[in-house]
């Protein structure tokens, strides 16, 4: 490698990952409990129906690190579904692609703060 060159190897990714964290600890909010309004936020518990099989799915709308959070469903945030989640009232639907570009649909039954089930 000549002089001047960066190398974007394994650490590239370790990286993006700090700055991701970083970012997160600039916008938390420590000891904040978000309302019980039926709003989806991430850290919150959800309900949802997938409207391709009608079946009701609940899971935590949350990153999922290593470790954490072993014995519970997650859905990243930033997944397409998770985006269209975010923000949503109880009731709502709310449609995304999937990774092959199928759209799908999804209604949101519940959201609420964690612990608050």
């Amino acid at each position: 490698m000549s002089r001047g060159q960066t190398w974007l190897g394994p650490g590239a990714k370790r990286k993006a990952r700090i700055r991701r964290l970083q970012e997160m600890l600039l916008d938390a909010l420590v000891g904040h409990e978000p309302p019980d309004d039926g709003i989806a936020e991430p850290g919150m518990p959800v309900t949802v129906r997938l409207d391709d099989s009608g079946h009701a799915e609940t899971f935590l709308l949350a990153q999922r690190g290593q470790g954490a959070y072993p014995d519970v469903e997650t859905c990243s945030p930033d997944s397409p579904l998770g985006r269209a989640l975010v923000g949503r009232r109880e009731g709502d639907v709310c449609g995304y692609s999937l990774p092959d570009r199928r759209p799908m649909r999804a209604t949101l039954i519940r959201a609420v703060p964690y612990g608050g089930e």
